[in-house]
């Protein structure tokens, strides 16, 4: 996200530095410690930052979490903005519904009182600043329940081929023209219930005739999707962008089961290529069916739902109005001018 509205404001002309941590955030040298980890990442590069000579107009930071405020400097914060894509004390309250194994419990409480911490701050401070923008409406109500009670929501952007420019893919595995395929994309990790998606999905295609469900990505639970497969549901591992295209152009519906959402990206692309959405009852879902007039039916942890939604949905599209990236990147630039 942060790669493209900055490419979008170099276009226009803005000088751009971009500081991406590139997933080595959370490690200290080779080891993967999570929250501490990135908790004095954003510590130095905002250090680094208020060190300076000459601050930037604008200092955009994505989820940042950490302890202590390297600096206390209204003209500093003034020139924030933090977006938020979602919030650990949600997912703390996951863990303790059941949503999250509660093995996750001590995890998520930690750094969700780094989040809640982090947020009581920032509120001290003397200054206007930060601006807090959301990229899903639910979240202004997760950060109010942290005392932030001023966000600005700005979607994220989409950007995807056009599907009549995008190569078939159904016959690369033996999948017959007039078969209902199913896709799913996303990383196969706790927030998007892997073993959940492969539980319904291969029994409710092997209900039907002639449907077809295939689950693209990796994570720590490709394991657990591996043993659902059978000839209708399969996992594919890892998929190139390409690949990816593909098969949202050559399917008939997508679906996700995740429990939690902030904006959730993969079901927008397939909304760009016109499919139908089978999802999870869950706020970022409600609003991405309802806000963008998309083409989809909300189903709880039932195969008979599931079933039930895909005979619903065989022969339909969508044809929702998604924002650009250029879209984005103006919207942005709004936030931080009528601040």
């Amino acid at each position: 996200m942060s790669r493209r509205v900055g490419e979008t404001w170099q276009q226009w002309g803005h000088d751009v530095e971009f500081i991406l941590s590139k997933g080595s955030a959370a490690k200290v040298g080779p080891v993967n410690v999570g929250a501490p980890a990135i908790s004095l990442w954003w510590y130095q590069r905002l250090a680094e930052l208020a060190a300076r000579d000459s601050l930037p107009d604008l200092i955009w930071a994505h989820q940042p979490i950490l302890p202590v405020l390297p600096t206390d400097d209204p003209d500093f914060w003034d020139r924030v903005v933090l977006t938020v894509h979602s919030t650990h004390t949600r997912e703390y309250e996951l863990t303790r519904t059941g949503a999250y194994p509660t093995r996750f419990r001590p995890y998520y409480w930690f750094v969700s009182r780094l989040e809640q911490r982090f947020h009581r701050l920032v509120r001290r401070l003397p200054a206007r600043g930060p601006t807090y923008t959301v990229v899903s409406p639910h979240l202004k109500a997760e950060l109010d329940k942290l005392g932030v009670s001023q966000s600005e929501y700005v979607p994220n952007g989409v950007l995807t081929p056009e599907a009549d420019t995008v190569e078939p893919i159904r016959d690369e595995y033996d999948i017959p023209a007039d078969a209902t395929v199913v896709f799913n994309v996303g990383s196969l990790s706790t927030q998007k219930r892997p073993k959940v998606l492969a539980e319904l999905m291969s029994e409710a295609v092997d209900r039907l005739d002639n449907t077809y469900c295939f689950v693209a990505g990796t994570g720590a639970y490709r394991d657990r999707v591996i043993q659902y497969e059978n000839g209708q549901f399969q996992s594919l591992g890892y998929v190139t962008d390409e690949e990816k295209w593909r098969w949202f152009a050559d399917s008939d519906m997508f679906v996700s089961f995740s429990a939690y959402e902030g904006m959730p990206v993969a079901s927008a692309e397939a909304l760009s290529f016109g499919l139908p959405l089978i999802l999870s009852d869950i706020p970022a879902h409600r609003h991405l069916l309802s806000e963008y007039g998309a083409t989809g039916v909300l189903v709880n942890d039932s195969v008979s739902e599931v079933v039930d939604a895909i005979q619903t949905l065989q022969g339909q599209v969508t044809n929702a109005s998604l924002p650009t990236w250029e879209e984005v990147a103006k919207r942005y630039l709004d936030v931080v001018d009528t601040e």
